[in-house]
């Protein structure tokens, strides 16, 4: 009889204290893995897989990937090779920042349907065991679903019924060899799993907001819908997720310390970074460490993306640091700038009260007979919150699409956002000026292949039923 044995990857949850592996099982541990069968022995040990799924979760990678590709960054003569395929849009299958996406979600994915099957095996005798066992099943349905959803909008073109989706894994057969099912039977696959999470979180408080809870689930399925083309759909998930938290940060001060983890009011659900986690340091993508510690810049922001903030607009202090001026030696993304001795590590922020305002604002413009003036309401009270400067009125469906899209730019720069707004909406990827790479001189990225990540060459390899994206 084989010996089932899983792995773990164990991050700081602050809601929660953390045991050793050593702690998991009685008996000697294998150096290669925790065998399952003590694993899901009890409730507290199953709960430290849901937690390795959290970590897991390639929200560095994608936050990287997406700079790389769209026009968030630009290229430092200090770089040494760092990126360049992907900026200079020559990448292939082989090409590591798509791999790092690809295995990292499948691998959160992996700790959670470790849960979900092991499910009927953990004991629990007391009401607080069973509550408890019952939310690992919501968090590992959410946490399937949403790195499903990340690698479906990755690896998949722009939303089409019948276009190649990414295979929806439920197993934890490592020998099987899934082929690819349809876009709308994988986003149905995500809803499906959405829809049997929700009632099993209600009784995770809006306070814990690095795992799922009922309102992250919301505003995931806001997302899908968004995605799906299903406007109505999203804007009622939008406004259940804002009956949770409404809260917008609506002060220098309090725009600041979300960046510096200190104020979490406006979030709704984030990723912990802690050093030795899979998301460690997301400012060090961009810059190796504090510029007074010596460090070396190999991506600057964008120029043309700072040129869009107002003076006054409370994020153009937090997200830059230095001067936009020739030769941009000291002009960082300080988004993500850690602490004293810990450099760009800040948790990851996925899902913020923000995020519902855009998507509020983008499905009303866009269903077949658009409400711009509710759109428009959306829109403004986010740039309100931010003293963004005047909110100008919209003209038509596509003015008012064109500014959303602006200000999407401006609100989620290099949180992983920007390759999806642009490919949603069917907008290509343009450099200006000073942004456009010296090494490969091309403005506008019109290949519409590159908008969807290649299927790493060791997936396609190992898999022979999964088909590659056209291009590759």
């Amino acid at each position: 009889m084989k010996i089932n044995k899983i792995k773990f990857f164990l991050i700081g949850i602050s809601s929660l204290s953390i045991i050793s592996c050593t702690d998991l099982v009685n008996d000697q541990l294998d150096p290669d893995g925790v065998i399952e069968e003590n694993v899901f022995r009890t409730v507290k040990n199953s709960e430290q897989v849901v937690l390795g799924a959290y970590s897991r979760m390639p929200m560095g990678a994608n936050i990287y990937a997406q700079a790389l590709l769209t026009d968030e960054l630009k290229y430092n003569q200090q770089n040494n090779g760092q990126g360049k395929e992907v900026h200079s849009w020559t990448f292939t299958s082989g090409t590591g920042e798509f791999g790092s996406v690809w295995y990292g979600a499948y691998g959160s994915i992996s700790s959670a349907n470790k849960l979900l099957i092991n499910f009927d095996k953990i004991q629990a005798t007391t009401q607080a065991d069973i509550d408890l066992k019952n939310q690992l099943r919501g968090e590992a349905l959410a946490l399937r679903a949403f790195n499903h959803f990340l690698l479906v909008r990755s690896f998949s073109p722009k939303y089409n019924p019948s276009a190649l989706g990414i295979p929806y894994v439920t197993s934890d057969d490592i020998y099987a060899r899934p082929s690819r099912p349809t876009m709308q039977e994988t986003y149905q696959a995500i809803m499906d799993d959405c829809n049997a999470a929700y009632p099993l979180l209600a009784n995770v408080p809006n306070t814990v907001k690095n795992r799922f809870n009922q309102a992250a689930v919301r505003t995931m399925q806001a997302y899908i819908a968004l995605e799906m083309g299903s406007f109505d759909q999203a804007i009622t998930y939008a406004n259940q997720a804002l009956a949770f938290n409404s809260t917008l940060n609506s002060t220098l001060a309090t725009v600041q310390a979300m960046w510096t983890d200190t104020n979490t009011n406006e979030l709704i659900f984030f990723q912990t970074s802690i050093p030795g986690s899979v998301t460690a340091a997301p400012g060090t993508y961009f810059t190796t460490n504090a510029l007074n510690s010596g460090g070396a810049i190999y991506w600057n922001p964008s120029v043309t993306l700072y040129n869009k903030f107002t003076t006054s607009d409370f994020r153009r202090t937090r997200y830059f640091a230095g001067a936009p001026t020739d030769p941009y030696n000291t002009f960082i993304v300080n988004k993500y700038p850690g602490t004293s001795g810990n450099f760009g590590i800040n948790n990851v922020k996925i899902f913020r009260v923000a995020d519902l305002y855009m998507i509020l604002a983008e499905a009303h413009a866009r269903k077949a007979t658009p409400d711009l003036v509710a759109s428009f309401t959306a829109y403004s009270t986010l740039r309100t919150a931010r003293n963004a400067g005047a909110s100008i009125a919209f003209s038509d469906q596509n003015d008012a699409i064109t500014k959303i899209l602006d200000e999407r730019y401006k609100e989620f720069a290099w949180e992983g956002s920007r390759l999806f707004d642009l490919k949603r909406n069917g907008r290509l990827i343009t450099r200006q000026g000073v942004d456009i790479y010296i090494l490969n001189p091309i403005a506008t990225l019109t290949d519409l292949n590159r908008y969807t990540y290649p299927i790493p060459t060791s997936e396609t390899q190992a898999n022979t039923n999964i088909q590659q994206n056209p291009g590759y």
